[in-house]
């Protein structure tokens, strides 16, 4: 038998083994839930009810600030910010209900709505958006997933978002750690796939039987120097809350 007719039926023999590989990688990706992976990573602070007390310490190229803000919180779809130092800041307030958000200005006795016009803009000055408190908890209803790596100690999925979702962002990248199933850091890019800015986590601790990271630190990739920091000093679940505090209409109450 000639040498290349060896070779050809070597080749032959090796694709089924080749095969049976690939359908076995294909069930390892197929076992892992990426929306369920991505819902828990992006709902982490929230349950039944939550409440928290956080500073926020934006720095920014010619200034930096520092909030000490109060926050609550129902399930997905009611958020409610409000802050309580500064004392020239003190109440401002930023209430979610579903897809909408209002502002609250204590300086001029003025409700805002934000239009979806202004999604994109800067949340209290910080690197944050005002997207990312309305639609950052519902990526898993917004975006296909697809998981681009995985090692023993984490999952790296890609986030795309789908035709009809009306979203800030290009896609998503996530790397999520197994053990203790954690987000590690979230990289963000724009429409034309040019990374904008990273989110990263820090400082994970169990809280009410959950792993939570305590600290979370925003990049954006422009502006090197620059850079907001949350810090959760208290964190809790499932207690009970102030009647009626998702109102547009109380929200001058809660000064």
């Amino acid at each position: 038998m000639k040498l290349s007719s060896i070779l050809f039926t070597l080749l032959l023999l090796s694709i089924p083994s080749l095969s049976g590989q690939a359908r076995d990688a294909q069930r390892q990706i197929s076992s892992v839930d990426l929306v369920e992976l991505i819902r828990a990573s992006e709902t982490q602070y929230q349950a039944k009810t939550s409440k928290a007390t956080m500073t926020m310490h934006v720095v920014k190229e010619n200034w930096d600030r520092k909030l000490k803000i109060e926050s609550m919180g129902e399930g997905r779809d009611k958020f409610l910010a409000r802050i309580i130092e500064p004392v020239k800041e003190r109440g401002t307030v930023t209430l979610k209900v579903g897809d909408h958000m209002w502002n609250y200005l204590p300086k001029v006795d003025r409700i805002l709505k934000i239009p979806s016009s202004l999604m994109g803009d800067s949340w209290m000055g910080s690197h944050f958006t005002n997207d990312d408190l309305v639609k950052g908890d519902k990526v898993d209803q917004l975006y296909d997933f697809t998981l681009i790596k995985e090692t023993p100690e984490i999952y790296q999925i890609k986030a795309t978002p789908r035709e009809d979702s009306a979203v800030v962002w290009g896609s998503l990248e996530y790397s999520i750690q197994k053990s203790p199933r954690v987000p590690l850091e979230v990289k963000y890019y724009d429409e034309d796939q040019e990374l904008v800015r990273r989110l990263v986590f820090e400082d994970v601790q169990e809280v009410s039987g959950r792993f939570i990271p305590l600290k979370l630190l925003v990049y954006p990739v422009d502006e090197p120097s620059e850079k907001t920091e949350i810090i959760y000093e208290k964190l809790e679940f499932d207690s009970e809350l102030p009647g009626k505090v998702f109102s547009v209409r109380n929200l001058k109450k809660r000064r």
